[in-house]
């Protein structure tokens, strides 16, 4: 039998320290606060409220926040009330960091410095291979498919009731960060905890309906416009750039890019795929993807400081602007 993450020693040291954790929280009453990492993603938003009904089943007080919103296309879940955007971090004993492959993902981490004071209690739960270990409980398996998978085996272990919400929204992050179970990091592990889910209750088809077959007019609008700026170099890349005010002057936001990104990897010519879009904040924010064997996206992201997966990569240019280059050569016809 392949050996697994949720076999292994550091997976098994975590959960009794999470469950000795979980016992002492009880009885001191303990305050924990779980945080993904800013502009959150269905593997982000999933995981989080995955963990908060998780604890909330074990008796321990929890809250949510993140730094951005849930998305629209998540709100079926039902949770987009429960995350502040802001929070006091005095008031509590603890946090959860959840798919944050770097500690200061969460974008709070310069408001609130307390949240990554050494002195703090933290639970570090990720599945990026740019994860330090950087908690006092670390459940980092860079072989799981995503964070929510990690979450489904942390309530396993500590045998958590899985409800049909809970079941949904542990689902949500492995469809999602696997692509509708096509990528790469799909495993048969992915699947067998995916079936897992379902027989408890998880909807694959709510799932569906709301992240991939639901595109509002404004959304595909804002994909014409991209696709048709979209240009491949001559090393196979397949780039194209997104500026604020292209988005903007549909009523869209940012948020509306996910996906497009995917589309233009489907392409055959497509050795990897970048998509380059200014956010609200003055930021450039990139997204990589490939289907080929010999490219590693990661790695070409790592370059500006971003991380992420072999196959899934991105990264930010703070304080950056998009400036579109016309370039022109001359070719010889024999």
């Amino acid at each position: 039998m392949k050996k697994t993450f949720e076999n292994s020693p550091s997976f098994k040291t975590a959960i009794v320290q999470l469950r000795d954790y979980v016992d002492r929280a009880k009885t001191e009453k303990h305050k924990l606060l779980i945080l993904p990492h800013a502009g959150p993603d269905g593997d982000a938003i999933g995981s989080a409220y995955g963990l908060y009904l998780g604890f909330k089943a074990l008796g321990v007080n929890v809250s949510l926040a993140c730094k951005d919103p849930v998305p629209s296309n998540m709100e079926f879940l039902g949770c987009s009330d429960l995350f502040m955007t802001d929070f006091d971090e005095n008031q509590y004993d603890g946090f959860v960091f959840v798919d944050c492959g770097d500690k200061v993902l969460t974008r709070f981490h310069k408001d609130k410095p307390r949240i990554l004071a050494e002195d703090v209690f933290r639970i570090n739960i990720d599945h990026h291979p740019t994860n330090d270990n950087f908690g006092t409980i670390n459940f980092v398996h860079t072989t799981a498919s995503s964070a929510c998978a990690i979450v489904a085996h942390m309530w396993q272990a500590l045998n958590v009731p899985i409800n049909p919400n809970l079941a949904t929204s542990l689902l949500l992050g492995i469809y999602t960060d696997t692509g509708g179970f096509v990528h790469q990091n799909t495993q048969p592990l992915t699947y067998t905890t995916a079936a897992n889910l379902i027989e408890q209750g998880g909807s694959v088809s709510k799932i569906a309906k709301n992240i991939f077959h639901s595109y509002e007019y404004k959304t595909l609008k804002l994909w014409g416009k991209v696709l048709q700026n979209l240009h491949i170099t001559d090393d196979g890349a397949a780039i194209v750039g997104v500026p604020k005010e292209e988005y903007e002057s549909l009523g869209a936001t940012r948020k509306d890019l996910e996906g497009v990104v995917d589309i233009i990897n489907s392409m055959p010519e497509a050795r990897y795929s970048i998509v380059l879009a200014e956010d609200e904040r003055g930021n450039v924010k990139a997204s990589l993807r490939t289907r080929k064997e010999d490219v590693d996206v990661k790695a070409l992201a790592e370059k500006f400081g971003g991380g992420g997966h072999v196959k899934a990569s991105g990264f930010t240019i703070p304080h950056g602007k998009l400036k579109k280059e016309v370039k022109w050569k001359i070719v010889t016809e024999e």
